[in-house]
């Protein structure tokens, strides 16, 4: 008499590993949406810059006095000081490099400094409790959270005045964004990677690939509320 056939062992990590590929592909696909818009800001931000420079080097050219050199001198040495700016700004956005050097908290004061200094809004940045040193990797990932939410409340919600709250506490760190912008319709939240802007969806999934959440609320007329929490370890 043939014995029946033993159920197969499951294995609880499956699930997990299957997430944990998931997590993998979409953090791929945010990877490739960073180079493509590195690459848009080079073409259009410095290659712009440098195309107008030669421009102006080459019209030196034919100038046939001192005088002429020197009445285009100030605009040329305005060109390169533009140039270098939006080339550094394209560094730091690529890698802070203060983050090897003194930490997420002093890297994201910086940033958020420079970025209402920019963008004329005024940010508000707190922090509360003894900073805890992440991996490299966790840092950068947070960084690019705080760095997303700040150009939401900037380029759609087009806000006045952001709050950035960080506080760590009990193995957790929790940061909360909060902007007194336009807003949004709710529903942009949840439709998904197609429907919702990529930024939004990158922020909740890079949460996710370091184990934590990020939630985002919003409303016509209420602005932006990001919340972010991670473990600490």
């Amino acid at each position: 008499m043939q014995q029946p056939a033993e159920p197969k062992e499951s294995h609880p990590t499956a699930g997990v590993d299957e997430r944990h590929q998931q997590l993998l592909r979409r953090f791929m696909v945010l990877q490739e949406d960073e180079r493509r818009q590195v690459a848009r800001d080079l073409h259009e931000g410095a290659g712009q810059m440098l195309t107008s420079l030669l421009f102006g080097i080459k019209m030196l050219d034919g100038v046939a006095s001192l005088d002429e050199v020197q009445r285009f001198l100030p605009e040329l040495k305005s060109q390169v000081w533009e140039t270098l700016e939006t080339l550094r700004q394209l560094s730091v956005n690529l890698r802070p490099s203060l983050l090897e050097d003194l930490g997420l908290v002093s890297t994201l004061r910086s940033y958020v400094r420079d970025f209402g200094s920019r963008q004329q809004i005024e940010v508000f940045f707190t922090v509360e409790g003894d900073e805890v040193r992440l991996d490299p990797m966790s840092e950068i990932t947070v960084f690019r959270i705080v760095q997303e939410a700040l150009i939401n409340a900037g380029k759609y919600s087009r806000a006045t005045q952001v709050t950035v709250a960080m506080t760590f506490s009990g193995g957790v760190l929790t940061i909360r964004m909060e902007d007194n912008g336009i807003g949004r319709d709710p529903r942009i939240l949840t439709e998904g990677p197609h429907g919702a802007p990529l930024g939004i969806w990158g922020m909740q999934e890079r949460a996710a690939f370091l184990g934590g959440t990020c939630r985002i609320e919003t409303a016509p007329s209420r602005g932006f509320s990001v919340h972010l929490s991670l473990p600490l370890r």
